[in-house]
């Protein structure tokens, strides 16, 4: 890894966005400047942090949507009727 990366532990791609800069006492000091993604790993933490101003929630992803089915049974040909 390189520029000290802090990999997401539970394989999640979601980061919240920092929109106060601060440094991390659980990342070794780190400092997080505005801008800068902030790995949701620790989720009480990523709270914290946003209920104190420093970050702005990550953003959940949207489920795929699935394809609509078509009618079945006796409704499903209607082409002479």
């Amino acid at each position: 890894m390189r520029g000290g990366a802090i990999p997401p532990l539970f394989g999640g791609d979601s980061v919240a966005k920092v929109i106060k800069a601060f440094r991390e006492r659980y990342h070794d000091m780190k400092r997080y400047s505005v801008g800068d993604d902030y790995p949701d790993d620790d989720k009480k933490r990523v709270t914290y942090l946003v209920k104190t101003g420093y970050l702005v929630e990550p953003e959940k992803p949207k489920p795929a949507e699935k394809p609509k089915r078509g009618k079945k049974g006796a409704d499903a040909d209607d082409s002479d009727a």
